[in-house]
């Protein structure tokens, strides 16, 4: 019988949507905590051999996991795992859940920037009438740094609005059903970058994207009204880096999910820097009924002796 351990802070959640499961052959819910001091204590932890959980509380057990073949992580990023010595085992990432919340979250604050929503406030609370210049968001180009899965479902959303969109990838390949969008190569980021008005970042943390904007690629950069979104990970530039990029105006504002640390300290500049707005990690929350539904599919093909989907590369990082 394999054992199954349920890791993660919707721990109450996941327990009951095994519980609506029909029995699964040969696996059995050994434990659902939020805890990882109640996984380490467990006296069967060295016959786990399925783990279910949030990457930052199932790096903390698998040191004291010594059976564990597959681990089902409940996030889309999964840097502590990935960034741990273990790797004697199948890491799965979630995906096809996220296109739909990441779109609403890009495009509100797209939106908001080019229908000028700030300037308004501002004239608003001074009681001047001086309409600032309203553009459109089919007036503007939108980059995407990592162009990839997450991004593919978000392009159908801005092709409504008849938005510019262009991409970076590491293989420069276009999506399937939009082969027209312009793609670049990390080689190009600096036109790249230099094209967009607004660029949303959805790179994972990997070792070649960590900083992967830097201070040297800023200066290079001219300055205009260009907004920036890091919905990907914050690893990506360097705090120093983003504050040069907001003094410089290579970045007139930037709206931030992600950081190098998290959460933000309290004492951290971004908090009540005029132009950054902080949105706690909020673009694209994993919903336990989504993530289970992937599990219990992967688990199907686990039992069956195939090999679950979206498994991580080790040395890729995603």
């Amino acid at each position: 019988m394999l054992k199954l351990v349920i890791l993660s802070r919707d721990a109450h959640r996941y327990a009951d949507l095994w519980s609506q499961q029909h029995a699964i052959q040969d696996v059995t819910l050994l434990l659902s905590t939020a805890q990882p001091e109640d996984v380490i204590k467990h006296h069967q932890a060295n016959e786990v051999r399925i783990l279910l959980a949030d990457p930052d509380l199932a790096v903390q057990v698998i040191d004291h996991l010594p059976n564990l073949v597959w681990c089902q992580s409940a996030w889309a990023g999964n840097a502590p795992l990935l960034q741990h010595p273990k790797q004697d085992y199948m890491l799965s990432g979630v995906k096809g859940i996220f296109a739909q919340l990441m779109s609403e979250y890009v495009l509100s604050y797209v939106l908001a920037h080019v229908r000028q929503h700030t300037s308004l406030r501002v004239l608003q609370t001074q009681q001047q009438w001086q309409p600032p210049h309203i553009a459109s968001i089919s007036q503007i180009t939108i980059g995407i740094l990592g162009l990839g899965h997450i991004a593919n479902g978000m392009l159908p959303v801005l092709a409504t609005l008849n938005a510019n969109v262009i991409g970076l990838s590491r293989r420069a390949t276009p999506p399937t059903d939009f082969t027209n969008i312009p793609m670049f190569t990390d080689a190009q980021r600096h036109e790249f970058i230099e094209q967009c008005d607004v660029l949303v970042n959805l790179l994972p943390d990997t070792q070649h994207t960590r900083e992967f904007i830097t201070q040297e690629l800023i200066d290079g950069l001219s300055p205009q009204p260009r907004l920036f979104i890091n919905a990907g990970r914050g690893s990506i530039i360097a705090d120093e880096v983003l504050l040069s990029a907001l003094e410089q105006q290579v970045f007139v504002a930037a709206v931030l999910d992600v950081f190098t640390q998290e959460p933000l300290a309290p004492e951290h500049e971004f908090w009540h820097h005029p132009r950054i707005t902080v949105t706690q990690h909020t673009a694209a929350i994993s919903v336990p009924d989504d993530v289970m539904q992937i599990f219990i599919d992967n688990l199907a093909r686990f039992t069956q002796g195939q090999t679950p989907h979206y498994i991580m590369n080790w040395e890729q990082g995603y």
